[in-house]
C-alpha cells in the first residue's frame, strides 16, 4: 500500500516503428508520456484518420449506436482510404432509407395537421374544388382568436364574409369570402386580427367530410410505410453493430496513436520519446516493445521519492478493502510523489467513525446489499465504500445491541456486566449508572468516549505530521510547529491535566507540569520562527520588527489554541448520532408498536419497514457527510498537504457524447 514507485523511460527507434511503438504503449496503459515540443524534424502533419472517425462517430450518435471500446485485431481495414470506402458504403445505405423515412415523416407530419383542421370544417357541405375555382370570389380558412370574434362587427361594412364552422376554448375555426379585387384588403384587416390561415392541398377536392376520410386513408398508409422504414433501419443498425464498433476503435486508436507522433523527437530516421512507468510494470513494456521490433531501445531511470519534483506523477497502490476511499483522497488532492498516501488510514478512520456513529446490524446488513448490488449494476465509486461501511455499521450495532432498532436481539454492551463494571470504575466520578436500561442512561458516557476517539485522532494526525517533516529533513518544523512536537506535548499536557483534574480529582496541573509541559512547549512555538531559521541557516527576508512579530504570534498562537479546542469539540457529533440514531429508532418503534410487546399487525410492520428506510437514507446521507468533514477538516489539515499529479497513461478512450 502506497504510492506506485515510478521510473522514467526512455525509448528511442527506427521511424519506421515509431506507430507501432506508441500503439504498445497505449495497450499497455501504464505509460504516460512527457516529452512534447522538441522535434528535430516537423511531425505536425495532418491526422488523416481524425475526419473520418467524426464522420463514423457522427453516424453512430444517428443509429443510437453507442460506442463500446472492443477487440478490433482481426479487423483487416488500416488506411485512411480503407476507411473512407467502409464510410461510403455504409452511409450510402443509411442515407438512402434515413432520406425516405425523413419524407414520410414530413408528409406525415402534414397530413396530421390538415386532419386536425379538418375536423373543424365538418360543416363546409361545399367541395373544395368548387371554392377554389371560384372566379371573381377569393376564400380563405383558417383560425381566429376567440377573443377577436366581436371585433369582426367594426369591419361589416368592408366586402369581406366571414362564416364561423366551430367555436373551441381559444379559437374560432372558419373561413371568409372576399371579391377578388378586395381580397388584399380582407387579408389585411384579418391579420391586424391575428387570424391564422391554413392552406389546403390542392389534391383535395372534396367536402370537408370527404377530404377527411382521404386524409385518414393516407395517414394510415403512410404510418405503414413509416414503420417498415423503421423497421428497415432498426435491422440496418443490429446488422452493423458489431463492425461499426471495431471500425470505431480501430480509427480511434490510429487517430490517438497518429496525435502521440508529434510528442516525438525525430532525427536522422531515429525517434525518441520518455515518459513515466510504475518500476514494476518496466520489464513488462519493454518485453512488449521488443516484441514490436528488436531495434528498440528502453532505458529505465527510477525516480527516487526524497526531494523528487512535483511533476512525478502519483499513482496510489492499495489493496482491493482499501481502494475504494482513494476516491476521497482525490477529492481533497493527491498527495506529493516524495510523501506517503493517506489513504488506509483515511480508510480506517472513516469505516470506524460511520461503525460508531450508525451502528445498527439490521441496517448495517441492508447496507451491505445495498453496495453490493449496486458495485454490480453500476460503475459508481461510492457502490464499493457503502458494502464496507454497512459491516462496520453491523459491527457498531453489535456494540449498542441494535437490530433495525430492536435492543432486545442482542445484548448491549451495556448490559454485559464484565464490561460496564469496568466502565463505571472509569467514570466513578461522574456517578455512571451500574444497570442502565438503554443508551440516553449513558449519554454521558457515550459523549466521553466520542471526545476520547476525537482526542487519540488528532494526537496521531499530529504525529503523522511530525514524522512526515522528519522525513523530509524539515527538523525544526518537525519540533516547534503547532503541530510538531511542542504541539504534540501542548495538548496532550493539557489533555491528560485535564482528565485527572475533573474525572479523577488528581491534582495534576501543578505549577512545575504547567511550566514545563504547557508553558514551555507554548514558548517555542511562539519563538519557531528564529528557530527554525537559526537550525536551516537561513535568514528572514523581510526586517524584524518586533511589534509585528508579537501581534503575528500571539494571533497564531490563539488560532491553535481555538484550533485544539474545535477541533476535540467537533468529535462530540459521534456521539450525538449515536444518541440521535437510538432516538429515530425509538420514536420509529413507538409509532409502529413494533417492539412494544403490544400486538402488531401487517400495518403496523408496513409502517416499521419504512420507518427504518426513512432513517437509514435521510441519517445515512447525514453521517456520510459528517465523517468525510471530520476526514477533511479536523484530521487532514493536521498532516496533509496535496499537490500531486495524477497518473494518466496514454490510452484509446472512446467519445459516448
Amino acid at each position: 500500500m502506497g504510492i506506485e514507485k515510478m521510473s522514467l523511460l526512455s525509448i528511442e527507434g527506427s521511424i519506421d516503428d515509431l506507430e507501432s511503438v506508441l500503439m504498445a504503449c497505449c495497450d499497455s496503459h501504464q505509460f504516460q508520456i512527457t516529452t512534447s515540443g522538441a522535434v528535430l524534424r516537423n511531425l505536425n502533419e495532418q491526422n488523416p484518420y481524425l475526419g473520418i472517425y467524426s464522420k463514423i462517430h457522427d453516424m453512430a450518435v444517428n443509429l443510437k449506436i453507442e460506442p463500446e471500446y472492443c477487440d478490433f485485431k482481426s479487423l483487416p481495414f488500416d488506411t485512411p482510404e480503407q476507411f473512407d470506402d467502409y464510410f461510403d458504403n455504409i452511409s450510402k445505405k443509411y442515407y438512402e432509407i434515413n432520406d425516405k423515412l425523413e419524407k414520410v415523416n414530413q408528409t406525415l407530419e402534414d397530413h396530421k395537421t390538415t386532419d386536425a383542421y379538418l375536423h373543424h370544417l365538418v360543416g363546409l357541405d361545399v367541395s373544395f374544388h368548387d371554392l377554389f375555382a371560384l372566379k371573381y370570389v377569393k376564400i380563405r380558412i383558417g383560425r381566429l382568436p376567440a377573443e377577436n370574434e366581436q371585433k369582426l362587427g367594426y369591419y361589416a361594412s368592408k366586402c369581406f364574409v366571414f362564416m364561423p364552422f366551430e367555436r373551441a376554448a381559444d379559437y374560432v375555426y372558419g373561413i371568409y369570402f372576399a371579391p377578388k379585387n378586395l381580397i388584399e384588403i380582407a387579408d389585411d384587416v384579418m391579420s391586424s386580427l391575428n387570424f391564422e390561415r391554413t392552406r389546403l392541398p390542392d389534391y383535395l377536392e372534396e367536402n370537408a367530410e370527404g377530404a377527411d376520410k382521404k386524409i385518414a386513408e393516407a395517414i394510415e398508409r403512410e404510418t405503414k410505410e413509416k414503420e417498415n422504414l423503421e423497421k428497415e433501419l432498426a435491422y440496418f443498425t443490429d446488422d452493423l453493430k458489431g463492425d461499426f464498433n471495431e471500425v470505431l476503435c480501430k480509427l480511434k486508436y490510429k487517430s490517438d496513436c497518429f496525435e502521440l507522433r508529434k510528442k516525438a523527437i525525430i532525427t536522422d530516421e531515429k525517434f525518441s520519446f520518455s515518459g513515466f512507468c510504475p518500476t514494476r510494470e518496466c520489464g513488462k513494456l519493454e518485453n512488449e516493445l521488443k516484441k514490436v521490433s528488436p531495434n528498440v531501445q528502453c532505458v529505465e531511470i527510477p525516480v527516487d521519492k526524497k526531494g523528487a519534483s512535483e511533476k512525478i506523477p502519483v499513482k496510489l497502490k492499495n489493496n482491493w478493502f482499501i481502494r475504494p476511499f482513494e476516491m476521497f483522497v482525490k477529492m481533497y488532492g493527491l498527495p506529493s510523489y516524495s510523501t506517503f498516501d493517506p489513504t488506509p488510514y483515511v480508510a480506517v478512520t472513516y469505516m470506524i467513525l460511520f461503525g460508531l456513529m450508525f451502528g445498527d446490524v439490521g441496517q448495517g446488513f441492508v447496507l451491505v446489499l445495498l453496495g453490493l448490488l449496486l458495485t454490480k449494476l453500476t460503475k459508481n465509486g461510492l457502490a464499493p465504500i457503502i458494502t464496507r461501511l454497512g459491516i462496520f455499521s453491523m459491527m457498531g450495532g453489535c456494540i449498542y445491541g441494535s437490530v433495525f432498532g430492536l435492543e432486545t436481539i442482542i445484548k448491549p454492551i451495556y448490559h454485559r456486566e464484565n464490561i460496564w463494571n469496568g466502565v463505571c470504575k472509569m467514570f466513578s466520578n461522574l456517578g455512571v449508572d451500574e444497570h442502565p436500561d438503554n443508551i440516553f442512561s449513558v449519554a454521558t458516557v457515550v459523549l466521553l468516549f466520542a471526545l476520547a476517539i476525537g482526542i487519540i485522532l488528532i494526537l496521531i494526525s499530529m504525529i503523522f505530521n511530525m514524522v512526515l517533516k522528519f522525513k523530509a529533513g524539515k527538523k525544526g518544523e518537525a519540533v516547534f510547529e503547532v503541530n510538531g512536537v511542542c504541539g504534540i506535548v501542548l495538548y496532550a499536557s493539557l489533555v491528560v491535566g485535564m482528565v485527572c483534574q475533573l474525572l479523577y480529582g488528581i491534582p495534576l496541573m501543578t505549577t512545575p507540569y504547567i511550566l514545563c509541559l504547557v508553558v514551555l512547549p507554548a514558548v517555542l512555538i511562539f519563538f519557531k520562527e528564529p528557530i527554525i531559521n537559526k537550525i536551516n541557516h537561513k535568514r528572514s527576508e523581510e526586517p524584524f520588527k518586533v511589534g509585528n512579530f508579537i501581534i503575528s504570534n500571539i494571533i497564531e498562537l490563539f488560532e491553535a489554541a481555538i484550533s485544539f479546542l474545535s477541533n476535540t469539540m467537533s468529535y462530540l457529533r459521534i456521539g450525538g448520532f449515536v444518541l440521535s440514531h437510538a432516538g429515530f429508532m425509538l420514536v420509529v418503534s413507538m409509532m409502529s408498536k413494533v417492539g412494544t410487546g403490544v400486538p402488531v399487525g401487517a400495518g403496523n410492520i408496513v409502517g416499521y419497514i419504512i420507518g427504518n428506510l426513512l432513517v437509514m437514507g435521510i441519517e445515512g446521507f447525514l453521517v456520510g457527510i459528517q465523517v468525510l468533514r471530520l476526514e477533511f477538516y479536523e484530521i487532514f489539515n493536521r498532516f496533509y498537504e496535496a499537490g500531486g499529479t495524477d497518473f494518466k497513461p496514454v490510452e484509446i478512450k472512446l467519445d459516448s457524447e
